[in-house]
């Protein structure tokens, strides 16, 4: 395998990673709701808030990142989505309701900034696959949807545990997604730009003569070392 490829094949798992994250903290709550219903009481009004808060925070960074003066680094953004959604997913741990509902509304606005940097990326990276590495990373994130609501009640009960057990181990993932990532954004080197040069003879010249010296006596002495050059 080139270097080339390797690296292809590399920055499309990195992408893989992320989008196996993006799904679980929502997908694992269905199977263990029950349990979460009857230690707290809430309502099933209040049960069926709780798996449909997230999906409420979805448009959330896509809503606020028009009013941002300079938007972050798409790797930036990642980075954050991860930190956030690690904050979220162990606020549900907590035993009592608000922390339950904060977390979910946290996890919610970690995925929806999530949303917005990974596609940027993709569309940044991979110019040349965009279909492809796009149905890879939409298969990925609903792999892990459909692996954290599948494994959530075989963990419990493998361990002996209660809901608080496969909701929390989501967040080892997360954190390894969110570290690789960090890495990875601290070694991107910004690229310089480079002008490029004009390609008429003496263009430069004509622009001293016909902005510099137009009527503007006090950079007269511009003109002159423009001409002296």
């Amino acid at each position: 395998m080139s270097a080339a490829r390797a690296s292809r094949v590399g920055a499309v798992a990195l992408i893989v990673l992320v989008a196996l994250n993006l799904r679980p903290a929502i997908g694992a709550v269905g199977p263990v709701l029950t349990e979460i219903q009857e230690e707290f009481g809430l309502s099933g009004t209040a049960a069926g808030a709780l798996t449909t808060l997230p999906l409420a925070f979805f448009g959330f960074y896509g809503l606020l990142a028009p009013f941002l003066r300079r938007p972050p680094r798409a790797e930036t953004l990642l980075v954050a989505s991860m930190a956030l959604l690690i904050v979220g997913l162990l606020l549900r741990l907590v035993g009592a309701p608000f922390p339950l509902f904060a977390g979910s509304l946290a996890a919610g606005m970690a995925i929806s900034i999530g949303n917005i940097a990974m596609p940027a990326i993709i569309k940044r990276d991979h110019p040349e696959s965009l279909t492809t590495v796009t149905a890879i990373y939409t298969v990925a994130m609903s792999g892990g949807a459909a692996l954290a609501a599948g494994l959530a009640v075989p963990v419990e009960n493998a361990f002996d545990a209660s809901w608080r057990l496969p909701l929390g181990l989501l967040a080892i993932p997360t954190a390894v997604a969110g570290l690789i990532w960090l890495r990875a954004r601290s070694g991107r080197r910004a690229r310089p730009v480079r002008r490029r040069p004009s390609g008429r003879p003496g263009a430069s010249r004509r622009w001293c003569g016909g902005r510099a010296c137009r009527g503007a006596s006090r950079r007269s002495w511009a003109c002159s070392r423009c001409w002296r050059t």
